[in-house]
């Protein structure tokens, strides 16, 4: 009998431990976009290489938690995006051998880390508790954007008034990490805004400080995005009684005044100086340019990370990618590589709307639309606007969420405030 209750004990351990494994992975996944900032100003190569080094430390200590552990494998049943981010992965695999990338090693190494993150999370998703591991992964994203949030606030100063570093941490990355952290401390907020105590305050906190980050970046997409995904959840979510619907908006509607106000003497400035405002700060030349090219190689792109070094360059500093998602996907990837991307995001639709209607569903939406519409004007050098690696956690989540594995308590397992509650891992 004690054998047994060891043995119980000893799996409760090892489940916690991948939970614990989940939170830092993410913190430290983006976390590491200041890695430059912080430690290699001189030399951002080695950063990107610290980076990548962390998936593959990642990888390596799930792999080795495997197999030390009794757990059983269990059959995981995988969402239908599951294939199309498998096909679109092999593509950048297969497109790296045209790839006009000034460094093959380097593309294949990007690549090879895009492999490893998502092997991390699909590992975890396997082996471990969908729904804690979901919920540290978020409270891990929530920990890492404040610590670029924090990180950007206190060691960079920019000539432009704005929040964050050009070279090594750009205002708008600080912009999208800070409204990607409001819309997830938003969903711990609602889900505890019912108990008694200070604790829910904690959340609302959150949610309040990377908003005004955001505004203090004035990224102009990121502000015009967050607006329409911030009112989907919260008008959508049921269970919310209108008198607080209300104060929600009425707060939002505040904040929007101050990000109008910020990006109206930011313009006004930047028109001033440059005169390039009708050109969306030089974006539709710089899609032009690049449409041109895209014609001469419309199917196959001219391969993965290709734009950063082979694309057109109209501005003062070096763009690694075309300043829209859509722009950038065909230009390295192709007609094939859009189609893959179009399929995973109908596919993350898909899976979204039709959950039940849940808080998790609801953030789920919502974070799609903010990415649609920051993609209309920013990019990633490789992958999506929209993380893969999210995106999969999302997807298995309204999946697992519609049927019974984590249907009985959403929030049993998150009820501390981002302060505490984020350093209590691995009891999520």
């Amino acid at each position: 009998m004690e054998s047994e209750t060891q043995r119980v004990t000893s799996r409760v351990d090892q489940k916690a431990q991948l939970v614990s494994l989940a939170f830092w992975f993410w913190v430290l996944t983006i976390a590491r976009f200041a890695f430059a900032l912080l430690f290699f100003r001189d030399n951002p190569v080695t950063a990107t290489g610290l980076g990548s080094a962390l998936s593959v430390a990642f990888a390596y200590f799930i792999v080795l938690w495997r197999l030390r552990t009794e757990i059983a494998s269990s059959q995981r049943d995988w969402p239908p995006i599951m294939k199309w981010i498998v096909f679109y992965a092999v593509w950048c695999g297969i497109s790296l051998y045209w790839t006009r990338s000034a460094s093959l090693i380097s593309a294949t190494g990007y690549w090879i880390t895009m492999i490893l993150d998502l092997f991390i999370v699909a590992a975890m998703l396997k082996w471990g508790d969908t729904g804690r591991i979901v919920l540290a992964s978020f409270k891990g994203i929530i920990a890492g954007c404040g610590s670029i949030a924090f990180i950007a606030l206190f060691l960079t100063t920019n000539s432009d008034g704005r929040l964050g570093d050009v070279d090594f941490l750009h205002p708008t990355s600080v912009g999208n990490f800070a409204a990607i952290g409001a819309l997830c401390s938003v969903y711990f907020w609602l889900g505890m805004r019912a108990e008694a105590g200070r604790k829910r305050w904690y959340w609302a906190g959150s949610t309040l400080f990377m908003v005004w980050i955001l505004i203090l970046t004035v990224s102009k997409t990121s502000m015009i995005a967050l607006v329409p995904a911030f009112s989907f959840f919260v008008l959508s979510s049921t269970g919310i009684p209108r008198r607080t619907k209300l104060g929600v908006l009425l707060a939002g509607l505040a904040l929007f005044a101050a990000m109008y106000g910020s990006v109206s003497a930011y313009i006004d400035d930047y028109e001033g100086s440059t005169k390039a405002v009708t050109t969306l700060t030089g974006r539709t030349v710089l899609w032009a340019r690049a449409w041109e090219m895209i014609q001469d190689h419309p199917i196959a792109g001219y391969g993965f990370l290709s734009f950063r070094d082979y694309g057109p360059q109209d501005w003062d500093v070096r763009t690694s990618h075309g300043h829209n998602e859509w722009i950038t996907q065909w230009f390295q990837l192709g007609g094939v590589g859009v189609l893959l991307a179009l399929a995973i995001y109908a596919s993350y639709f898909w899976g979204c709307w039709r959950s039940p209607k849940s808080p998790q569903r609801q953030l789920c939406l919502s974070l799609l639309i903010y990415m649609l519409i920051e993609g209309l004007t920013i990019a990633e050098p490789f992958g999506l606007m929209f993380p893969l690696t999210m995106m999969l956690l999302l997807s298995m989540w309204t999946k697992t969420w519609a049927g019974t594995e984590v249907a009985t308590s959403t929030f049993a397992h998150s009820n501390s405030g981002p302060l505490h509650g984020l350093l209590r891992q691995p009891s999520c």
